[in-house]
């Protein structure tokens, strides 16, 4: 059977299939640091490339703009989300104000279990730091990185969880997305920032640790607050970034092509199985 005959409309189950491997590779490139942010995603290279129809691309997109991954202009065209200098001081301005108070909420509320998971998140989260002040291998430091941004979420989200206001995780989750793009290139040329945020990461543990949420809400709000100036300077400096970036090059970059067609085998074959047993039962 053929990959497009596996895209036949009303097939969902191979359709989610080839969506989600889409997702999963394009997520995978994006915490990488190989798509910088404000590249053009064409749709019809990454479907050419996934030998699939179009349809699960632009659904893909679809998820991806819900991550915040990802920005579709009026013209349809997606482009790895990128912020302006007035967007990142008023995205950490409203970050700085809501997680401050989820930090403060938290401390109130938090168990004592709750407290010894963030501990031993903080422990993971100073090895993969540990192991990117040692490695200059470009592979390796990679991996850590991502490693790193999944642990740094572990870390905040953990820490806002016991607030008890779903509402406002919720629009903490949403105002985070919109940065994500941006981590594993920052964390991957400015270890001095990295450093010293998990040292801010240690502070507000230490303030969790003593029951004092208005100074672990202090500590969140200039931990956000000191981000502005890395970010704002790093998007000032890096002209791959931004507006302009979307006029770069097209092509998808050789790791993520080989990444693609990697994964490509093992879609034609979870949606072989799910087609051969859907006849079986019929």
């Amino acid at each position: 059977m053929s990959m497009e005959q596996m895209n036949l409309p009303g097939n969902n189950f191979e359709h989610r299939t080839m969506q989600q491997i889409v997702v999963d590779r394009l997520q995978q490139g994006i915490r990488q640091g190989l798509l910088l942010p404000g590249r053009k995603l064409v749709y019809s290279e990454i479907a050419r490339e996934m030998n699939v129809s179009i349809t699960p691309v632009r659904e893909a997109m679809k998820a991806l703009e819900a991550q915040g991954l990802v920005t579709i202009t009026p013209h349809r065209t997606a482009l790895v989300t990128f912020l302006t200098d007035d967007q990142v001081g008023e995205l950490y301005a409203m970050r700085a104000l809501l997680e401050g108070l989820a930090t403060q909420l938290a401390v109130e509320h938090m168990t004592h279990k709750e407290l010894l998971h963030l501990k031993r998140v903080y422990k993971e989260l100073e090895t993969v730091v540990g192991a990117l002040n040692s490695n200059a291998n470009e592979a390796a430091r990679s991996e850590h990185i991502v490693s790193l941004q999944r642990l740094h979420d572990d870390f905040h989200l953990s820490l806002y969880a016991p607030c008890g206001n779903k509402y406002l995780l919720q629009m903490i989750q949403l105002l985070r997305g919109q940065v994500t793009t941006y981590f594993p290139v920052i964390n991957r040329y400015h270890m001095k920032r990295v450093n010293r945020s998990q040292r801010q990461h240690l502070a507000i543990l230490t303030a969790c640790e003593e029951r004092k949420p208005t100074l672990a809400a202090s500590l969140m709000r200039n931990h956000l607050r000191q981000q502005i100036a890395v970010l704002t300077r790093h998007i000032e400096t890096n002209s791959s970034d931004g507006k302009n970036a979307g006029d770069g090059k097209d092509q998808i970059d050789n790791s993520l092509r080989s990444g693609l067609r990697r994964d490509k085998g093992s879609a034609a074959q979870a949606s072989t199985d799910g087609v051969s047993g859907g006849r079986a039962t019929r």
